[in-house]
Parts: structure tokens; C-alpha cells; sequence
């Protein structure tokens, strides 16, 4: 979709002879629907993590009063909000279908992409395989994970000033072409008339876009 987008714009800008609002038109087509999409895919994995923990728990409660885990996960789905209701629902459904319990958690697995999550249905797994308690089992792990949301959240929030560098170094240069355009035209033509700043109007974006993915990543501490 970003890729569509940065297209038509750079095309629409090219055919009207501006090229900057080209290059401005193909950054923002790409980075844009990106950002967007992103930040719509990890809010709904925040918000499901931050439920895990007291889903955890309540699974745990309704084992010790002596209900299935079936019935468990069915008391989850009506209990809990979105997105942890609908995906436990889900859980349910395709046990009801047909499929293993076993089966059915891997698919949820599969669908949210969470190493706690992940984290929950392998101490399961392993529970039924070898026996155990897993209302204990299932405390010990609604602890680790509250610890690592903890975690998580200091090392959010001490990386805050690098995350927004990175934006910082992706858009500065386009807000200041635009200004610098719309002050001085003839100073920003030879960027895009002659062959040397055609040359570096590309070895920049370049720059800006290496800067930008290695400050995400330096600041993308796995915990």
C-alpha cells in the first residue's frame, strides 16, 4: 500500500514538472501509510499484553474452582475486552470446530505476534504433556509477565528522546527543502536541474533513511 501510495504521488508531481514535490511526495507516500499501519499493529499487540497478565489470572482462578480449561478460555472471552475477548472467542470456536486445544492456542499464536503469549501457550503445552498444576503454573507466569511490562515501560520511556530523534532525522530535511523552496526557488533548482545535486539529493535520502532505520533499531531493546 505505502509503496502504491509513494508512487502515484512521485508520478502525479513528475508529470506537472515539480520535482520536488516529487521526491517530498514519494517520501511521505512511504513513510506515512507505514507509520500508520505500524502504530494501529502495535497498539492492538500493547493493548493485548497489558491484558494478558489479568487474563492470565482469571484463567487461573477459574481452574482452582474446578472448571475446565475450555470453559476457562469461554469465561475469558465473555469477561475480557477487545482485543483479548474476540481472540479467546475465537479459541473457543475452533475447539468447537474440530481442532485441538493444542491447535487452536498455536493459530493465536500465529495471529498475535507476542513472546508472552507465546510464552503462556508453551507452558500449557508443556503441562499437559508431563502433568503439573497449571493454576501454579499459570501465577508464576502472570508474574514474569507483569515484571516484563515493567521493564518494558522504564525502557519506553528512557528511550523516548532516540525514538523521536529518529522522526526527527527522517522529516527535518524535508520541512527544510519546502521552506527553503518556497523562500528561494532559484537557490533550490540546481538540486534538480544539474547532475551533481540530482546525485546528492539521492546519496541524502539515502543518509536520512540509514539514519532513521538504525536509530529505530538501536532503540528497539528486546526485553
Amino acid at each position: 500500500m505505502s509503496r502504491t501510495s509513494a508512487s502515484a504521488l512521485a508520478c502525479n508531481a513528475i508529470l506537472l514538472r515539480d520535482p520536488l514535490s516529487a521526491l517530498v511526495g514519494a517520501l511521505l507516500g512511504y513513510f506515512i501509510p507505514r507509520m500508520w499501519v505500524g502504530r494501529r499493529i502495535g497498539s492492538r499487540l500493547n493493548s493485548f499484553n497489558k491484558q494478558l497478565p489479568d487474563t492470565i489470572v482469571l484463567l487461573s482462578n477459574s481452574l482452582r474452582a474446578g472448571s475446565s480449561f475450555l470453559q476457562s478460555i469461554e469465561l475469558v472471552s465473555r469477561e475480557s475486552p477487545t482485543p483479548m475477548g474476540p481472540e479467546m472467542g475465537r479459541v473457543v470456536r475452533e475447539v468447537n470446530l474440530g481442532l485441538s486445544m493444542e491447535e487452536a492456542l498455536s493459530n493465536l499464536v500465529r495471529r498475535i505476534k507476542s513472546d508472552d503469549l507465546d510464552l503462556m501457550v508453551t507452558a500449557i503445552g508443556v503441562q499437559q504433556q508431563v502433568g503439573g498444576n497449571l493454576a501454579e503454573i499459570l501465577d508464576t507466569i502472570a508474574f514474569t509477565i507483569r515484571e516484563r511490562v515493567r521493564i518494558k515501560g522504564e525502557i519506553r520511556t528512557l528511550t523516548a528522546q532516540g525514538r523521536y530523534s529518529g522522526y526527527l532525522v527522517a522529516f527535518l530535511p524535508i520541512a527544510i527543502m519546502i521552506t527553503l523552496n518556497l523562500i528561494n526557488p532559484e537557490f533550490m533548482q540546481p538540486l534538480f536541474t544539474e547532475l551533481i545535486g540530482q546525485i546528492l539529493l539521492v546519496v541524502g535520502g539515502i543518509m536520512m533513511l540509514i539514519g532513521f532505520f538504525a536509530i529505530q533499531k538501536i532503540t528497539d531493546i528486546k526485553v
